[in-house]
């Protein structure tokens, strides 16, 4: 992909339309340029744990998904290589969860991107980690 701004907004359409796991999960994707990238959740009954929060599964999901997105924002196929996620604040799920992606490092075949998870209008840091992906193809 040239990287422009309608490339952007086409792989947010097809991500937000054609994304099993997205879908299922109630995960879209709001934000891509390049650089960065922004999935949200409104986090239902099914993603709650047995306390009545957000399940940590959810907020990694969202890391995950989010930089995954960011990473193949270069037109390439990626897999996760590894992770670290740390959880440092519950949430109720009264607000919109997002997950933010900004790359670490961005090589020819490894790419590092660190995640963080929010509620919707507050700059408290739920969840955060870093993702390491692998190229699958020749750039």
């Amino acid at each position: 992909m040239d990287g422009g701004e309608n490339s952007w907004e086409s792989q947010l359409c097809r991500v937000n339309s054609d994304n099993p796991f997205m879908l299922h999960n109630g995960i879209r994707a709001s934000f891509l340029d390049g650089e960065r990238a922004e999935v949200r959740t409104r986090a239902g009954e099914f993603s709650k744990n047995a306390m009545g929060g957000v399940h940590g599964g959810l907020m990694f999901l969202m890391g995950e998904t989010a930089a995954g997105l960011l990473v193949r924002s270069d037109g390439h196929r990626y897999v996760t290589l590894d992770c670290s996620f740390r959880y440092l604040r519950g949430s109720t799920g009264q607000r919109e969860l997002l997950a933010e992606a900004v790359f670490v490092k961005r090589g020819k075949t490894i790419a590092i991107c660190r995640s963080t998870v929010r509620e919707e209008g507050s700059d408290k840091i739920l969840a955060e980690g870093e993702f390491s992906f692998f190229c699958m193809e020749e750039k």
